[in-house]
């Protein structure tokens, strides 16, 4: 059982990396949906999911996964194209300020 258990930590560890993307999505579907002054009730019923999902979608502190096709229906929601919310949004660019990136 010992044995096991060991083997599910090193397989999350292995996958950590992809988390860290995962989360870097919803927070960048945050930072459009805010861009555009669209509330989280808001978005959630134009793609036909909870708010509460949503929210977890958009926190950091979440590791909650989601599909290709709700990625595809947010994209839409919020005038993008799906591939915008998979690239880091240069802050500086759009704001002057200190380059950081999501």
């Amino acid at each position: 059982m010992k044995k096991k258990a060991d083997e599910l930590q090193q397989e999350l560890m292995e996958q950590l990396p992809e988390l860290q993307e995962i989360k870097k999505i919803g927070q960048r579907i945050a930072f459009y949906r805010k861009q555009r002054h669209m509330t989280q009730q808001k978005l959630a019923e134009r793609v036909h999911i909870s708010k509460s999902y949503l929210s977890k979608i958009e926190s950091v502190g979440t590791d909650i996964t989601f599909s290709l096709f709700l990625l595809y229906k947010l994209a839409r929601a919020l005038d993008l194209e799906a591939y915008q919310l998979l690239v880091p949004i240069n802050e500086a660019y759009l704001y002057g300020s200190p380059k950081v990136e999501i």
